[in-house]
């Protein structure tokens, strides 16, 4: 899967989140998984992920 391919899964996923956690959790799951294939260092660097949710701490 190329870059550009990954960038729109990703935003492909994230039109399916509902907000609720506990029906997102498997989405957000594959959008984090599809992240760290464009940037391992997001695994432990969360600082380093674009997205407010994973950088949280909650």
């Amino acid at each position: 899967m190329t870059e550009q391919e990954i960038k729109a899964k990703i935003e492909e996923l994230k039109q399916k989140l509902t907000g609720n956690i506990f029906e997102d959790g498997e989405t957000q799951q594959e959008i984090y998984e599809l992240k760290k294939v464009l940037n391992p260092r997001i695994e432990t660097h969360p600082e380093e992920d674009d997205d407010e949710c994973l950088s949280c701490g909650s």
